[in-house]
């Protein structure tokens, strides 16, 4: 054998590059982005969810109580979390929504990832 370390690949650096045969690299990067345009599609997706400005009307609530909340002017998640947090007779309050659809709205915020307010205790006379 003539190998020689003047012309061979190995002592000239010539294998060290990458040797694209059918476009397997470019295939590659191809795969490689679409991967990473996924993921990030995903993550976007995700936070969406959880987004406060996310309409009342996507939560799944009976069509009821998603009207009886757009009568009072609830129409996104923060507002209803913001009248949560004064107290569960604040949400009680509002015609046509009951008790029934204020547990149904706190599991629905809950399973979306939501953390709902505590409600302020209630002062018990001495």
């Amino acid at each position: 054998m003539d190998i020689c370390s003047n012309c061979h690949p190995f002592f000239t650096g010539e294998s060290q590059r990458i040797i694209d045969i059918e476009g397997q690299v470019d295939r590659f990067y191809k795969k490689l982005s679409a991967r990473q345009t996924y993921v990030e599609t995903k993550k976007a997706k995700e936070e969406s969810k959880k987004s406060p400005e996310r309409p009342m009307a996507e939560i799944g609530l009976s069509a009821r109580a998603t009207e009886a909340l757009a009568k009072a002017g609830i129409t996104e998640v923060n507002q209803f979390l913001t009248r949560l947090a004064s107290g569960d007779a604040n949400v009680l309050s509002i015609e046509g929504f009951g008790q029934k659809s204020l547990i149904d709205a706190k599991k629905k915020l809950r399973a979306l990832g939501y953390e709902l307010p505590e409600a302020p205790a209630a002062e018990t006379p001495a």
